[in-house]
């Protein structure tokens, strides 16, 4: 897990596990928290997803920033593409049309899900 990509976000657990209780046989997919936990899901018979545990993870809050930034700079593009246009135009501030976008995680996760 050292290179961002095929990475899914999600707003919050509730969101994440009604994704995930489709694939409640094949719970083998690392999930982390915001602050870089990574996360130990279940489910039970039913195929409802809870959390078992939370476990450290030397490099979680480094990987998930990196996983953000490369969302980030994906929506980035998007919105910088978005601007020229005549219709459906996203107008961008000074900042962001500069390229500077949010550093911090919290940053990062409104950027991508206030923006698209």
């Amino acid at each position: 897990m050292s290179v961002p990509g095929g990475v899914l976000i999600f707003r919050n657990f509730e969101d994440a596990r009604s994704y995930l209780e489709h694939w409640a046989d094949e719970l083998e997919l690392p999930v982390f928290s915001a602050s870089g936990e990574k996360l130990v899901i279940v489910a039970d018979v039913h195929g409802n997803v809870t959390i078992d545990r939370r476990e450290p993870y030397d490099r979680g809050e480094e990987w998930i920033t990196a996983c953000l930034r490369h969302n980030a700079q994906a929506v980035f593009a998007a919105r910088l593409h978005r601007s020229g246009k005549r219709w459906r135009r996203v107008y961008l501030g000074e900042a962001e049309r500069a390229g500077v976008l949010p550093e911090t995680i919290e940053g990062l996760i409104a950027y991508i899900g206030f923006t698209i």
